[in-house]
């Protein structure tokens, strides 16, 4: 990976205003509405990606990975969910802009990983969720490229040293890869395959 930190913490604040931008278009009755993460409705994956953020944020201040495990998709937020998760990505997003995060070891659960790298599982995150969010309630599915091609570029930096990823046999958290259709020319298709999503 050669961005630099600038570009780097670039593509976090594409991906989670990209998430943000679909959040504040769901209307009031699709929040029951089942998503491509089959075990999730549109309310439990927005609960994952403002949890998520928290998690993150924890994490980058010295949180461990056993409170990450813990906390994971544990708490149900009510209530303006488009506020909680824009305040929960700003903090997140504070977290990685202080001095030495990205440089930092960070107990993830799946394996320890500098600030740098869980950035980069973080902007996968928040954009294949955009995704999901974005079919679920039939929202503009179109990814930001430069972001997409990015995270392609560097995929398996993202993951290196992940137990659990799209590059591992395990499917705990990640479903196994679909297979893009041979006429396939956008690397938006090509990612979404590769994170086990079926268009």
């Amino acid at each position: 990976m050669k961005d630099t930190d600038d570009t780097l913490l670039s593509y976090f604040d594409t991906a989670a205003g990209g998430f943000s931008e679909r959040l504040r278009s769901v209307p009031d009755t699709c929040w029951e509405k089942a998503t491509p993460c089959t075990e999730w409705n549109v309310r439990q994956l927005v609960n994952h990606m403002i949890q998520g953020s928290r998690i993150y944020t924890s994490l980058l201040r010295g949180g461990s990975s056993v409170e990450f495990l813990a906390n994971l998709d544990h708490e149900t937020f009510t209530g303006d969910l488009v506020t909680t998760y824009r305040d929960a990505a700003a903090e997140c997003r504070a977290a990685f802009h202080a001095v030495g995060a990205l440089d930092r070891i960070v107990d993830y659960p799946f394996g320890p990983v500098p600030g740098r790298q869980l950035l980069g599982l973080y902007v996968v995150d928040a954009i294949t969720h955009t995704w999901d969010l974005a079919r679920a309630v039939q929202l503009d599915e179109r990814l930001d490229a430069r972001t997409v091609h990015w995270i392609l570029d560097n995929f398996q930096w993202i993951y290196h040293g992940v137990s659990e990823s799209p590059i591992t046999d395990s499917s705990t958290y990640y479903g196994p890869p679909t297979k893009a259709p041979t006429s396939a020319t956008s690397e938006q298709v090509h990612l979404l395959h590769t994170m086990g999503r079926r268009l």
